[in-house]
């Protein structure tokens, strides 16, 4: 089976990818490597991270997160799409195996429509701790324009995931809360593998864990930025319903 992990950035992604590798989950055999960022590594499958990444790229002028609804895919990054899960699929026979990147978020239904049968893991996370990572990381603590950028992803993003799960012909996913994952791994895990009949291990994970590599808080000032804020509140709110 393909097991499909995403979420805004900065909200566990490479934590969970981490641990569902060990637990037996192959995420890919080469993975990006950005240990400024993570010290344990994201374990991104390059494939998928790099056709993502250039498809946002050809979008949006560049950018590679910040990206708007509606957007056209090119007919290239579809027939690559399809090569590379049949590519990954022989690979992989009969195991499970899957792929993680936060930018799959926006190509949720692009996916889907390729294999109908992927199994989507979400994570999400209260936007001041993502806004406050992504500003610790980036030294951006004090740019407006810096945080209305992170804020409008965080928002994008989590609406993505609202969506999906909102529509009752999509049946395949998890959605788990960061926070509530790192007090309590068992509950969340227990959800993962009563859903999709694995077995992982709270004790791996609780083993694996880190919160050294965790950000700390920090004043952020939302100056004129409360109205964006107060949305991505919202919307984490009604994620909340359905963890």
């Amino acid at each position: 089976m393909i097991y499909i992990l995403t979420g805004m950035h900065r909200s566990g992604t490479s934590m969970i990818a981490r641990f569902l590798h060990a637990s037996g989950v192959n995420m890919g055999t080469e993975f990006y490597h950005d240990e400024t960022a993570n010290k344990y590594g994201h374990y991104e499958d390059v494939d998928f991270l790099n056709l993502q990444r250039r498809e946002l790229a050809r979008a949006f002028n560049g950018e590679d997160y910040l990206v708007q609804e509606g957007f056209k895919l090119s007919d290239d990054f579809v027939e690559q799409s399809k090569n590379l899960i049949n590519l990954k699929l022989k690979l992989n026979h009969r195991e499970n195996w899957g792929w993680k990147d936060p930018r799959t978020t926006v190509f949720i239904e692009h996916w889907l429509k390729i294999e109908p049968e992927i199994r989507f893991i979400f994570i999400v996370r209260k936007p001041e701790s993502v806004i406050n990572s992504l500003c610790k990381l980036l030294k951006t603590k004090w740019s407006y324009h810096e945080k209305l950028k992170y804020l409008n992803t965080c928002i994008y993003y989590n609406q993505r995931i609202l969506n999906f799960i909102k529509n009752p012909a999509n049946k395949n996913w998890v959605l788990l809360s960061f926070e509530d994952l790192v007090r309590n791994p068992f509950t969340g895990l227990s959800k993962i593998n009563k859903q999709f009949g694995l077995d992982l291990e709270a004790s791996l994970f609780a083993k694996q864990y880190d919160e050294k590599v965790i950000s700390k808080a920090q004043h952020i000032p939302y100056i004129f930025l409360q109205s964006k804020l107060q949305k991505a509140r919202l919307i984490h709110k009604a994620l909340s319903q359905y963890f």
